[in-house]
């Protein structure tokens, strides 16, 4: 029944937190303990006889005063960590102390001075950890301005091709891609001629119809051929070499026709117009039309030559 009672306080005490060994201890070896095992189970006996435990005891007994012990183990325990915090406190006062006691004795009447300069040291330590801190405040201030003008570039710029767009959309054109538009563009068929037959009865003198006819030239639509035109505008800010591609399809969504215009060295808000004829595969005229930026690169620049101009011999008449 004492071992269990012991038992008890022991798993109780280890539940609520056992302070481990110093970081020198080595983890396999166990502190040395301060009273002797055999004191201390005798001593623990007799504690639990003076409060009338014993072997006998019922559990109805045992359960409150295992409980009691607990409480004074931890409250014991609580105590033990307090005064050891405060033993912590004077060890380092009595340390900060021991360390005047050896700055005066080596310094002597310069012990004043060597304070002096501490504190100077100090401050103009301070004063670097504040002038650190103002820099990285400016440092911050400044990309957090960096940032800011940065988004107000960007919804100027956005602002900007927005109102460039509305107007070019005025004056008739549509964007198509990588900054490039199109104008409303003119789809004209060629025209032949074909012969024309008709009959038709003509009564003669004895009441009968004669079947006449006569061939006539007519023009009429030719859709294998088809010319288209239009313009294309440039609406980066740099000169570029433009490629578009123009296809054409019919009422079932099958390719008739396509086109591929290139302007090189389009300028900035400069409109070229192109012309380009097309041989379509229908008898029909096209029902949709789909055009999109093959490129468009950045114009190399113009590269200038000097002429080079032959000497002319002596003597040599002028020409008029």
């Amino acid at each position: 029944m004492q071992l269990l009672i012991a038992g008890a306080i022991t798993l109780s005490i280890t539940t609520i937190g056992y302070a481990a060994p110093p970081s020198n201890t080595p983890a396999d070896t166990a502190p040395t303990p301060i009273i002797d095992p055999n004191t201390l189970e005798r001593l623990a006996e007799q504690s639990l006889r003076t409060q009338g435990l014993s072997e006998s005891t019922p559990a109805t007994e045992l359960w409150p005063a295992t409980v009691t012990n607990t409480m004074e183990a931890i409250e014991a325990r609580h105590r033990l960590q307090s005064l050891e915090s405060s033993m912590k406190t004077l060890q380092s006062q009595i340390e900060e102390l021991r360390r005047f006691v050896e700055d005066h004795t080596r310094y002597g009447d310069n012990f004043a001075s060597y304070r002096a300069l501490m504190d100077e040291t100090k401050k103009l330590t301070d004063a670097q950890i504040a002038l650190k801190r103002t820099t990285e405040k400016i440092e911050r201030d400044r990309k957090r301005e960096v940032a800011r003008n940065k988004r107000e570039d960007a919804v100027l710029a956005r602002k900007n091709a927005k109102a460039s767009s509305q107007r070019l959309e005025k004056l008739g054109f549509a964007a198509i891609g990588q900054d490039v538009y199109l104008s409303k563009s003119a789809y004209v068929y060629a025209s032949r001629t074909v012969p024309d037959k008709q009959v038709y009865y003509q009564p003669r003198l004895n009441g009968e119809l004669q079947q006449m006819t006569t061939i006539e030239d007519r023009e009429e639509m030719d859709y294998s051929k088809m010319t288209i035109s239009g313009s294309l505008l440039n609406a980066a800010k740099f000169t570029r070499n433009i490629g578009v591609a123009f296809v054409f399809r019919d009422e079932h969504g099958n390719q008739i026709g396509h086109e591929t215009v290139v302007i090189e060295n389009a300028r900035a808000d400069v409109p070229y117009p192109f012309t380009g004829e097309l041989v379509m595969a229908s008898s029909q005229p096209f029902t949709a039309m789909t055009s999109w930026v093959l490129f468009a690169d950045t114009a190399p620049p113009a590269i200038t030559t000097t002429p080079v101009v032959a000497p002319v011999p002596l003597g040599t008449p002028a020409t008029p």
